[in-house]
């Protein structure tokens, strides 16, 4: 007769349980099962586990996203990346780029905020043109162009003629990278 490990049934019941969480929308219980059997190195469904954590993590953090709350998904998915199961899966490249997506939102609320600190009296019209320039350069990697040409626009009608006048020279500068589309050939590579 073999023997029934009961710390076994008791990882299966657990991770049978962090599912059941996950299918019926409770992503916060169900990542708090997998991330505590993720983490224990004795468990014998860990793999299984970053895995789940890792789904239950980018669903989590693609809703806070939906939700404006990109410094919650950017917490979500740094604490999910930071258990060794969900950096070892093949999913944690996917929320690698969330977290990047996560943190280009917070950079385009940053630049934001800094555009309508700088509409007061006196405001500094270098960092006023650089914070138009970067949020305007930021918003189309988001899909937002229209934004983009918005924020442009903005600064180039600015009453401060000195802050118009930068980022007048700001969206004419070429931002292009120096690499050619076409692949190298093999005799020019050194």
């Amino acid at each position: 007769m073999t023997a029934i490990d009961p710390g076994r049934l008791d990882h299966a019941h657990r991770l049978a349980q962090a599912h059941q969480l996950t299918r019926s929308g409770d992503l916060d219980g169900a990542a708090a099962i997998f991330a505590e059997l993720a983490e224990d190195e004795a468990s014998p469904d860990r793999t299984e586990a970053g895995a789940g954590l890792s789904a239950v993590a980018e669903r989590m953090a693609e809703l806070l996203l939906e939700e404006g709350d990109p410094g919650q998904a950017a917490d979500v998915l740094v604490r999910a990346l930071s258990v060794d199961a969900v950096a070892d899966v093949a999913d944690a490249a996917r929320l690698r780029v969330l977290l990047g997506i996560a943190h280009l939102e917070l950079a385009c609320a940053e630049f934001a905020a800094a555009v309508e600190d700088g509409r007061g009296e006196g405001a500094d019209a270098d960092t006023g043109a650089l914070a138009i320039e970067l949020l305007a350069r930021t918003l189309p990697l988001r899909g937002r162009d229209a934004d983009a040409e918005t924020v442009w626009r903005y600064g180039l009608d600015h009453p401060d003629q000195a802050l118009a006048e930068q980022v007048r020279l700001r969206l004419g500068r070429d931002v292009r990278p120096a690499v050619s589309a076409t692949p190298k050939s093999p005799e020019s590579t050194p």
